[in-house]
């Protein structure tokens, strides 16, 4: 009996967290209807037959190249009027920068997990989320110029820091290298603090250090409080404060930025009195943030922290500033903050200090849901959705694979074309007609870089 009484409280605690994930706020509508695209073809197939794997395979690869069209469409006609055939289908569907090729990432990602040869488990959210992700990847790689990241749960552990030990290091070593700017976009704020970023950071700057980046250094940038403490690293591998460029978008007044926290503590105050949680969490206020802070140990359910988050949203709607200034009110994973600006202002700043363009800058983010801080940069950049460092870290090896593919493209595309078209080929004497030959096929031979979301 208690065995069974288990079992149904296991079973309705699944239930209730899948009920949960599809609320609203939860959800990610077009990743929801690519998913059911590929679901369909998966409830009708019979898992039986031998050759049904091939029929899903090729359904798949279908459905994805439909989507492809798809966002092509929408991707060159998302200003103009009637909507695209996408934004009827999937009417949140935001801004694409770029065309995504969703049928080469497919094919790349089936090689990895043979999607097509599942029976009893179906495409996921995350399937779907993943190939979204290398399309993305694959369709910024020959033009990249600007790479944001968020910090918690991107770079490193929730409330943890940069370890010297991470791939990460050596790869945004390479992207560095490269010429790539990278940049670290983060609602931490510590303002004119700078020794509080370098140790969430230390093992990344030990890393770019002991690669001696050199003036390669100056390429890394970090944007705190999401868009209001700008910092760069210097060739000494510290990070220097920087004055914030002017910009159209940080044009707000002092008296609008305290009429925002005001109604923004006020709003979580109350929050937490309704919900019986004085004893365990207080609010903190900082200059350009309102947030919840532990009063000990006391871990918070995030059906809690999406309370006080989507409350304190009504309330400054209600009762901020007005005109409304930008905002970021968001579920951090263990505390909700309220920040005066969001990472989309912060990514455009960077753009306009660095010269880059949104079709030239991805940003890599773990909170994409309504209730999370990196949603906003859909409006300014391309994306990629991860769920952890690991993922990170995946997503820029397959980047960087990616880049080393265009850049070979790229330089075989340029000995073509300077090649003499109307010269007339050169006799050789018979016995160094071999040695020729070889020598040829030893300059056709280049190498190639490989790896891995």
């Amino acid at each position: 009996h208690q065995h069974t009484n288990t079992q149904r409280t296991n079973t309705m605690h699944s239930l209730y967290r899948t009920q949960y994930q599809l609320r609203a706020h939860r959800r990610d509508q077009l990743i929801e209807f690519v998913k059911t695209l590929l679901l369909n073809p998966f409830v009708l197939a019979d898992s039986t037959g031998a050759a049904e794997g091939d029929k899903l395979f090729h359904t798949y690869k279908g459905v994805m190249a439909d989507m492809e069209l798809l966002v092509l469409q929408h991707h060159q006609h998302q200003r103009s009027k009637p909507p695209s055939r996408l934004k009827l289908l999937v009417p949140t569907v935001g801004k694409f920068f770029t065309p995504l090729p969703l049928k080469n990432a497919f094919l790349e990602y089936e090689a990895e997990v043979k999607l097509s040869k599942r029976n009893h488990v179906p495409p996921s959210f995350n399937d779907v989320r993943h190939i979204l992700n290398i399309a993305q990847v694959q369709a910024i790689a020959p033009k990249l110029d600007l790479i944001t990241f968020d910090g918690d749960q991107t770079l490193y552990e929730d409330g943890g820091s940069f370890s010297a030990d991470s791939a990460l290091v050596a790869q945004i070593c390479q992207l560095l290298e490269r010429g790539v700017n990278v940049a670290v976009v983060t609602a931490a704020g510590y303002k004119g603090n700078p020794a509080r970023y370098e140790q969430r950071l230390h093992g990344l700057l030990a890393g770019l250090r002991l690669a001696k980046v050199g003036a390669g250094a100056g390429k890394f940038l970090v944007m705190g409080g999401e868009c209001n403490y700008l910092f760069k690293c210097s060739e000494q591998y510290t990070l220097v404060e920087e004055a914030l460029p002017d910009n159209q978008y940080l044009n707000w007044t002092q008296a609008d930025v305290e009429k925002l926290l005001d109604a923004a503590a006020t709003s979580l105050e109350r929050t937490i009195r309704r919900l019986g949680l004085t004893e365990h969490i207080r609010v903190m206020r900082k200059e350009r943030a309102v947030g919840t802070v532990h009063i000990h140990s006391h871990n918070l359910g995030r059906e809690v922290l999406d309370e006080l988050a989507l409350s304190a949203k009504q309330d400054i709607t209600a009762h901020g500033p007005h005109p409304e200034i930008p905002y970021c009110a968001f579920n951090g994973g263990n505390d909700v903050w309220v920040d005066v600006g969001d990472k989309f202002i912060g990514v455009k700043v960077l753009q306009e200090y660095l010269g880059a363009t949104p079709a030239s800058t991805l940003h890599v983010g773990d909170q994409f849901l309504s209730t999370g801080n990196d949603i906003s940069t859909r409006e300014g950049c391309c994306t990629v959705w991860v769920g952890n460092p690991e993922e990170t870290a995946q997503i820029v090896g397959r980047l960087l694979h990616h880049m080393g593919e265009s850049a070979a493209a790229a330089a075989d595309d340029n000995s073509k074309q300077s090649a003499p078209k109307d010269a007339a080929p050169l006799k050789e004497p018979k016995a160094a007609k071999n040695t020729g030959a070889k020598g040829k096929r030893k300059a056709r031979g280049g190498g190639k870089q490989t790896k891995k979301h």
